[in-house]
């Protein structure tokens, strides 16, 4: 008999980097949204903008509470969102809409 713990921790390990590397390889962007749009299949897309650059997330419409936000969603309004970057895209994995705003300037006043 041969015995496995060795291969058993090692894989243990393996599948912690795995999981580490996936979370890495998310999108997560506070921005506001400049446009908003569908696609040909009925797939929400926002496109968010922060500070100079461009995102542009599909909310697939089989998540249904994630649509549902996104459907209420208006040009100009602030958001949170973290995604996963597939086929040239950025499907959207978390939405949540932040009623603060984020400020436009670089200089925040301090109280």
């Amino acid at each position: 008999m041969i015995d496995t713990t060795l291969i058993d921790h090692l894989t243990v390990l393996a599948n912690k980097e795995k999981k580490l590397k996936e979370y890495k390889r998310r999108v997560r962007v506070k921005g506001k949204i400049t446009d908003k749009g569908t696609t040909k299949k009925g797939n929400i897309t926002l496109t968010i903008k922060k500070e100079d650059n461009k995102y542009k997330f599909t909310v697939l419409k089989s998540h249904q509470e994630r649509f549902a936000l996104a459907e209420k969603l208006k040009p100009n309004q602030s958001v949170s969102a973290e995604g996963i970057t597939k086929f040239k895209m950025i499907l959207c994995t978390r939405l949540n809409a932040l009623e603060k705003g984020i400020p436009e300037g670089k200089q925040v006043k301090l109280i």
